[in-house]
């Protein structure tokens, strides 16, 4: 008889009011894991109910089912074995634990990976998967076991045990209320829950607010900090729900119910609350701060009247106490190496893969669908709600379909769990629970930021919302502390951000705004202005500096771009001359060519100067991207404004970009002319560092290649003297690796090899896919000419493989000898030998490619 049928009436628990869990698994192979969730049951004080505690004497089918009649709950644990069939049975005790244990709550861990899985078992965990109710949970190791029996123990006693007979007694409304327990587990968060707890254990501490946006997970972190604090403060740790609250005399009455305050006899909650609370030490976590702020002074006056008391707060915005210590929740990390290794170590993904499996027990992370997993944690950039609302559609969608679908709308996400909080079923409840704690200017700020693509400056925003700066100033700080606006700190400033699961909904407000088109023009004109400021700087002294301030904004950038392409094309010919240095240097031109192309056709309309602008950026840009009828048609066109151009710059750039044409069609020392006559210009020119150093490039390029060897040394070393004196790796490592060249063709493959070295270290922090691979294919050479073919051929692949996914070809000037040096290889290695080698280097990543570059001996396969 089990215990439930023993007594119709009120149960007479006895006295340690212990609940029984029976464990049901095969004994050998699951030993380990066993024992784990004995100690997982023990620990939350309940008893563990297994076969191999006793009744030895009884048969072991009696043993079960008569210990089953007497548990309140079932654990079942499954990995590769069905397990033993008794006599006269169809099924195995296994299975016919699972069955008998129909009236209890069943808590099922199936271990994955299982290789050789019992079909009969596979089976039986299909159906159990299929089953309800009943929570089925994939685990790995015994850690994770015993985590996840903890976790969901604890959850199941939170939801069924709390109030009833079969349970312990209600606890008393007076006296501080139990932690809420989290229903699923938390993953990730290891170090800020030590970090929170460290916080909260210094004297000096009294007051910390766990800032971030909505779905962050602040409250349940500071559910699990204050739960690492229970023990020490002998359980007095009160949790205040305040996400009802709309007043601030709210708050009081909140933590006076949760600390068993008696508010009758005082019109002064807080003086009941500290009267309660007395000298002695606890912990309050006041959860959901942010609409009720206005009660920051009734907490401050209690840390006042109460030295014991430690305030853990959760908000989207700080409350402005002296007393107050900040903690901004971040996001979960996300994936940064590529293999399924790094990929499923990763928190936001272990996150993903913990949730998706509540839905399909099935779920596992594989090669096949580890990159779209880790593609959308980026695109949810970390934040856990999000990954959990995406994790739950895994229910009818693979990661590769849910990706697709949240390219188009991130309403695809769907509603969350039916016990989350209402304003956090959806991302954009959760969004439009934050912006209604707004002001009008507030929110008008907001909406004009959310047309900024990647961040934007304080000066910016204040350009675009028309504000002056103490304006800006204020409302970004009241932003930032509503947890809506993020900011970081670079080197290059302080930058404002949202996160894109906010902006995405921000923006709709934005289309909605009726200044909507005002704000984006005004976006438009702020980056235009930016880039005309970067002309001079880019070609000079300043250059490294106005690339990489261009690269914080190249999203902007580009917006901006695509608005005058719609709306006013006018500035754009000589807006994309300005940007093309930053553009080629950056790895931005196959989104420079597309832009291009969209004007290219209105050319012939445009007055001389600015369509020699135009003319120019598409000569060169066809050029860098190997587009050699693009360039060569482009500059048929430039070539009859050159006579008319009067500004000394755009003359002396088109003579180089005929020079760069011209070596497409074979004609070298038409090409060093043009090369020279360039330079020559450029030298007048004050401060014309880039186009000097480009045109002495050029010119040197050519007479290593016609063998004019000591004018090349001449102008590559100049042009090493002003990549070196600007601190311009690109100008240094470029200048290095035409000097190696020419070492090579002079017979010195030591010097050449100490030249490559150094380039190919620069190249990597001038961020240049072109500059690598031309350190890779000069490698080549040199393995060449040190008797390592197959090595030669796979760094040949290595630099092909390189530009093919960049979209890039090699320069022209530089075809013939590629071309030469790879006819050289298949013979020295036979066409098999040659075409093997070369798609392994094909293959290389990056860093792989270096590294097999920097090697003197050949690479490992």
């Amino acid at each position: 008889m089990g215990r439930t049928e023993e007594w119709s009436g009120s149960v007479i628990r006895t006295p340690d009011q212990r609940l029984r869990v029976f464990v049901s698994s095969t004994l050998g192979e699951l030993a380990p894991e066993r024992a784990a969730v004995a100690q997982a049951i023990e620990a939350l004080r309940l008893t563990p109910v297994m076969f191999e505690t006793g009744a030895r004497p009884h048969p072991p089918r009696e043993v079960y089912r008569a210990y089953l009649a007497q548990s309140d709950i079932f654990v079942g644990l499954y990995w590769q074995q069905y397990g033993w069939i008794g006599t006269g049975m169809d099924i195995s005790g296994l299975e016919d634990e699972f069955a008998l244990a129909g009236p209890l709550p069943r808590l099922v861990y199936v271990k994955d990976p299982a290789p050789e899985r019992e079909p009969r078992l596979a089976d039986l965990v299909d159906r159990i998967g299929a089953a309800a109710p009943v929570s089925f949970r994939l685990f790995r190791d015994v850690a994770e076991l015993s985590q996840l029996v903890r976790d969901d123990l604890a959850s199941l006693l939170s939801r069924r045990f709390a109030a009833g007979g079969s349970a312990a007694p209600e606890p008393s409304t007076r006296g501080p209320q139990p932690l809420p327990v989290g229903r699923t587990s938390l993953v990730g968060r290891e170090q800020a829950i030590a970090e929170v707890t460290g916080l909260l254990a210094r004297p000096d501490v009294r007051l910390v607010t766990l800032t971030g946006p909505g779905g962050v997970g602040k409250t349940r972190l500071a559910i699990a900090a204050a739960g690492r604090c229970q023990e020490e403060l002998a359980g007095r740790v009160a949790f205040v729900p305040l996400a009802a609250a709309t007043e601030p005399e709210q708050v009081m009455n909140g933590i006076a119910r949760q600390v068993g305050a008696d508010l009758g006899g005082t019109a002064e909650p807080v003086t009941a609350v500290a009267g309660q609370l007395g000298d002695e030490q606890w912990l309050l976590v006041l959860d959901n701060l942010e609409q009720v702020v206005g009660a920051a002074a009734d907490v401050g006056e209690l840390l006042v009247r109460c030295p014991g008391v430690t305030i853990l707060a959760t908000s989207r915005t700080v409350l402005e106490l002296r007393a107050e210590r900040e903690y901004p929740v971040p996001p979960l990390s996300l994936p940064a190496g590529a293999s399924l290794a790094e990929i499923a170590d990763t928190p936001a993904v272990a996150l993903f893969v913990d949730r998706a499996r509540a839905v399909r027990y099935d779920f596992a992370l594989t090669q096949r669908n580890a990159g779209a997993v880790a593609e959308l944690c980026r695109r949810l950039e970390g934040l856990p709600l999000a990954i959990e609302l995406a994790a739950a559609r895994t229910r009818l969608l693979d990661p590769a379909a849910l990706l697709d679908r949240l390219t188009t709308s991130l309403d695809s996400l769907g509603t969350g769990a039916l016990d989350l909080p209402e304003r956090q079923r959806t991302l954009r409840a959760t969004v439009e629970w934050s912006v209604d704690l707004l002001d009008d200017q507030e929110r008008s700020l907001l909406e004009a930021t959310a047309v900024f693509v990647d961040g934007w400056t304080i000066a910016a925003a204040g350009d675009v919302a028309g504000l002056n700066e103490d304006e800006t100033l204020d409302l970004t700080d009241a932003l930032v502390r509503h947890s809506l606006i993020l900011l970081d700190h670079t080197e290059l400033g302080i930058r404002c951000r949202m996160l894109e699961t906010v902006r995405t909904f921000i923006a709709e407000r934005l289309a909605a705004s009726p200044d909507a088109d005002g704000i984006r023009r005004r976006h438009a004109d702020h980056f235009q202005a930016l880039a005309r400021q970067a002309d001079r700087p880019l070609r000079g002294a300043r250059q490294l500096e106005w690339v990489d301030r261009l690269q914080a904004e190249a999203g902007n950038i580009a917006a901006a771009v695509r608005w005058y392409l719609a709306h006013d094309p006018t500035p754009l010919p000589h807006l994309f001359r300005v940007l093309w240095p930053f553009w080629s240097q950056r790895d931005h031109l196959n989104e420079a060519r597309a832009f291009v192309d969209q004007l290219l056709p209105t050319a012939d309309t445009l007055a001389p100067h600015p369509r020699a602008e135009l003319l120019w950026t598409a000569a060169v840009t066809a050029r860098e991207i190997g587009d050699d009828r693009a360039a060569l048609a482009a500059r048929d066109r430039l070539e009859p404004l050159l006579p008319d151009l009067d500004e000394p710059y755009l003359h002396a750039a088109s003579l180089l970009a005929m020079a760069w044409t011209s070596t497409m069609v074979g004609d070298l020392d038409g090409a060093l002319r043009e090369a020279l006559a360039a330079l020559a210009e450029f030298r007048t020119q004050q401060d014309e560092f880039l186009g000097t150093a480009s045109a002495a490039l050029t010119a040197g390029s050519l007479e290593t290649t016609t063998g004019r060897y000591e004018e090349a040394l001449h102008h590559l070393r100049d042009a090493h003297d002003i990549g070196v004196r600007l601190d311009n790796a690109w100008l240094a490592a470029t200048s290095l690796v035409l000097l190696g060249t020419l070492a090579l063709v002079r017979g010195r493959p030591d010097e050449a090899r100490a030249l490559l070295d150094e380039a190919l270290d620069l190249s990597l922090s001038a961020y240049s896919t072109q500059l690598v691979t031309l350190c890779l294919a000069t490698f080549a050479q040199l393995a060449a000419v040190e008797g390592s073919p197959a090595r030669a051929a796979l760094l040949l692949g290595a630099a092909d493989g390189l530009r093919r996914r960049a979209g890039l070809r090699v320069y022209p000037s530089l075809r013939r000898p590629e071309e030469a040096l790879a006819g050289r290889l298949r013979e020295a290695l036979g066409a098999g030998g040659f075409d093997g080698a070369f798609a392994e280097g094909a293959g290389l990543t990056r860093p792989q490619a270096v590294a097999a570059a920097h090697e003197r001996d050949a690479p490992p396969s």
